[in-house]
């Protein structure tokens, strides 16, 4: 949203100009200043408080377009009528619907016995686990019988070494 409020602030002079009609001044706002704030929306988490950071960010943009103060007193509502506009986590909303990523991060599921999250239809992939440098190297010291604890030991020993 700080991308976003850049641009709107770097076009003032567009906002402020009394040679463009409303309607070029919405479809820049919305074409420029939405489509920044949104993007990558679809990866956010969802919470109460960037809902409500989104609207207040619209509702202020939008207030600004239209030249109205607080000393107005015109409600949201009102403003997003006038401007024939949507708020924007509804628009949000709509962008994340259930083909994207999102929808899937948030239909992740609990595996009974290990109480992880994964995405519905994955698990755990076939086959034997990979095997790792640590393991192998465990598994090599047994083979010679040295006790792993007492190599992990000799080797923090710094004055040893």
């Amino acid at each position: 949203m700080a991308k976003a409020a850049a641009v709107f602030r770097r076009l003032g002079n567009v906002r402020r100009s009394s040679t463009l009609s409303l309607k070029i001044k919405l479809d820049l706002y919305t074409s420029l200043i939405v489509s920044t704030a949104i993007y990558a929306s679809e990866t956010w988490k969802s919470t109460a408080k960037i809902r409500q950071q989104l609207d207040v960010f619209h509702q202020r943009n939008l207030r600004k377009i239209l030249g109205i103060t607080w000393k107005d007193h015109v409600t949201n509502m009102e403003v997003l009528s006038r401007t024939r506009q949507q708020r924007l986590q509804d628009i949000v909303a709509e962008t994340t619907s259930d083909g994207r990523p999102y929808h899937q991060d948030a239909t992740w599921t609990t595996s009974q016995s290990h109480h992880v999250m994964t995405p519905r239809g994955s698990g755990r992939r076939r086959g034997r686990p990979t095997k790792t440098w640590r393991s192998t190297f465990i598994e090599d010291l047994v083979d010679r019988a040295v006790d792993w604890n007492s190599v992990r030991a000799m080797a923090t020993n710094r004055s040893r070494w």
